[in-house]
Formats: C-alpha cells, structure tokens, sequence
C-alpha cells in the first residue's frame, strides 16, 4: 500500500517513541498514543503500514497516525517524517489525548429457549386466536392453495394492536411464554410479543418432524431491505427469544424421497401441489439445521434428496441494468450490451452465493450417505436460467395450470 514512501509504519513508531509491548513477524502491539492506554492495544500492521486500536476503535494507515496526533493532514505528516528521519531524531513530544471510551451497554438477558412442545402448545393457542384478513387469503388462493389447504396449514395474518392483552390470554390459558420465539419482557417486566407496523403481513407456521409448531416466519405485506419474509423473533429484548431458523417439513417424516427447497410457505405449495415431501430451509445459505434434520429423516427411512433451491442459482450474469435501482450508477450501464457481453459484478456474487449453498446441501448429503441429485427448470439452450419460472413451487402451479388448460381444452 505504502510502497512508494521511502518509510515504513516502524518507522513511524520509532519517531512518536512507542512503547512496544508484543510483536510478531507482520505486526507490533503497542501502547495508544490516541486514547491512552497501556496494555498495547494498538496494533500496527508491518506489511501493510496500517493501524487499529482495539480500545478506542482508531485506525488507519501511518500518514493518519502521525497526523491524527499533531493534528495534520497525511501531506503534511508524510514532509514532517521525512525530515525527522532525516536528522535521525525523534517526533515532538506530544500530548496524549485520552480519548473518552463509552461505556459498554449492558447485554440485553435472553431466555433459554422453551422445548418444542411448549412451544407448540403456544403457538397453537397464539394461532387460535387470530384470523386471516380477505387480503391475505386472496394472496394464498392466488398462489394456488385451496382454501382448505389454507385452514389445515394455519395461516393468520399479524394483529395491529393488543399484544399484551393477547399475551395475558396465554398466559392465563396455562401456556409458557419464556423461551418462545417472540415474546419479551417490556419496560415494565410485562410479557407481550413483538410486531411492529413493519412486521405487518401474514404468519407461516414452521413445523418440526412431530408436526409441532416451533416457529414461524411472517410474510411482509410492505417487503424492506431487500426482504420479503422475517422471522418471529424476539433476540434483541429483554428474555427475548431467537427463531433458531428451524428446518420446516411439509410433508411425511422419514419419505424416501426428499426435495429440500428455500422457506416453509414454498414447500408447502409445493407440497399441496405435488403430494411430495420437502423439507425447507430459511435460505440457500442458511443450512447450519439441516444436518440433525436429514440424519433425523434418513433414521426413519429417508434414502435420496432433490435439491430444489431457486432458479437464480443458475442466473444469468450479464450486465442488462436491470439487477436494481442502483444500476443506473455503474459504469457498464447501457455499454454496447448487446454486442458484448459485460459480466455483472452483482449477479455474479449472488449466483455464487446460491451455489455455494447447493454445493454444501449435496456435501451434507454424502456425508450422512444420502444420494442427491439437483433439480432444474425453465433454462435457456445455454443451460442458465431463462428467468420465466423462479420457484419449485411457481414451476409445479405453472404444470398444473397447463394441465387445467389441457382438460378444458378437450
């Protein structure tokens, strides 16, 4: 980095006569001559003439530390190390500024999480006393459930207001809501359960091997950052909860067969639609569950897996402005696309990022001695995806739509 500077970051230290405390072949601990400590918090990078306080979270590289003490830009310091190098002597004396360090914020206690049983003696009497707005069956009809399909899945849209007259209800009804995903002490040490005005959308239940609701994921009706779903969550309040992500099942425990697909409102169109089993995870990167769970099924039965992820693992990576708003700012927007083909940096990470998944989905399976094969649809003759048909599930309503249209036909 500093390569064309006739001094190095060792240099530097030996001018503000650091107090060296360790070091090691690529690095020096030293005493902070930025906040004032004295157990050789700063350390100094010697191969890339860089710098970092561990305490007071200063860094940079050695222009910036020089500068940073006198109060100089790096112009300036880098002319002020040279001289003094030159005459062989040591920087001013200076003052240690001591910089003020906050306070750490006391960590926020959560609970231990409840068992799956308790857990799904909750959620069952949580569930029960919601109801699902028109809106949000409509979305479920749409997407091709029945409404039967819809009651015995159990789906309920989020309620706007009284969370804590809900959670009362539980509680008076027996169930535990310590250690359940969602719910938290408030200010006043009464229980209640997280939702806000952007958690607004409609409840997934998740649902272990037993059938148990563990957990459960909202569908948001006003996606933000980039998310469609979020979890029922309580992790960051007071005896607060995590989801934990659990593997979701929709279908039979212990089938031979087993498509492994991405989000439980997914496998289970595609489990109403196909009458096969899929066990889903939260994302195509989010496997750290599904070894217990595929050895769990593999003990009752389970021989192969079908990796059914999305169909954006085989996206197609060149540049055509249309991955996201911020296109319009890069540099290959709207260059000659179409007589040469401009990767997009974007979509690459992303259709990497995706396979890495599919690659440790198959690395699981071989592990526990499961046969796995992958799923695709809806490519292109180059074999990419040709971007109609994203999802399992979108694939399996298209093959029934088609087949609807056949029948009606004859």
């Amino acid at each position: 980095m500093y390569q064309d500077f006739p001094f190095t970051i060792v240099d530097v230290a030996y001018l503000l006569n650091l107090h060296i405390r360790h070091k090691n072949a690529v690095s020096l601990d030293v005493d902070c001559p930025l906040c004032g400590e004295k157990k050789g918090k700063l350390n100094l990078n010697t191969k890339k003439n860089v710098f970092k306080c561990n305490r007071c979270g200063e860094s940079g590289g050695m222009l910036s530390l020089y500068g940073k003490i006198y109060g100089l830009d790096n112009q300036t310091a880098c002319k002020e190390i040279k001289d003094a190098l030159g005459r062989n002597e040591q920087a001013p004396a200076y003052q240690v500024r001591k910089l003020e360090i906050a306070p750490k914020e006391p960590e926020i206690p959560n609970a231990m999480p409840a068992p799956d049983d308790v857990r799904h003696k909750t959620y069952s009497m949580f569930f029960s006393m919601l109801v699902l707005a028109d809106t949000h069956r409509q979305n479920l009809l749409k997407r091709g459930f029945t409404d039967r399909q819809i009651e015995e899945n159990g789906y309920k849209s989020t309620p706007v207001f009284g969370f804590k007259k809900l959670t009362r209800k539980l509680l008076e009804a027996g169930c535990t809501v310590e250690g359940v995903p969602g719910f938290y002490q408030d200010k006043d040490g009464e229980w209640t359960i997280h939702f806000s005005n952007k958690s607004s959308g409609f409840l997934v239940p998740v649902r272990n091997m037993d059938g148990m609701i563990v957990g459960a994921q909202i569908r948001l009706d006003h996606p933000y950052d980039g998310r469609k779903y979020i979890w029922l969550s309580s992790t960051n309040f007071p005896m607060g909860t995590s989801s934990g992500s659990p593997v979701h099942l929709a279908g039979s425990p212990g089938e031979k067969t087993v498509f492994v697909t991405e989000g439980p409102l997914k496998g289970d169109l595609a489990h109403a639609l196909s009458g096969r089993t899929f066990g889903c995870v939260p994302g195509a990167n989010q496997y750290a569950n599904l070894p217990p769970f595929l050895n769990a099924m593999k003990r009752m039965g389970t021989q192969s897996v079908y990796e059914a992820y999305d169909m954006d693992k085989l996206l197609r990576t060149a540049c055509r402005g249309d991955y996201n708003e911020k296109c319009i700012h890069c540099e290959n927007y709207k260059k000659d696309w179409k007589q040469q083909a401009i990767p997009c940096e974007k979509k690459c990470v992303k259709r990497r990022n995706i396979q890495r998944g599919c690659q440790k989905l198959t690395q699981i399976c071989r592990e526990l001695g499961l046969s796995v094969k992958t799923l695709t649809w809806d490519t292109d003759d180059t074999g990419d995806w040709a971007e109609r048909v994203k999802g399992v599930d979108d694939y399996l309503y298209d093959l029934e739509q088609k087949k609807q249209g056949q029948v009606s036909n004859k």
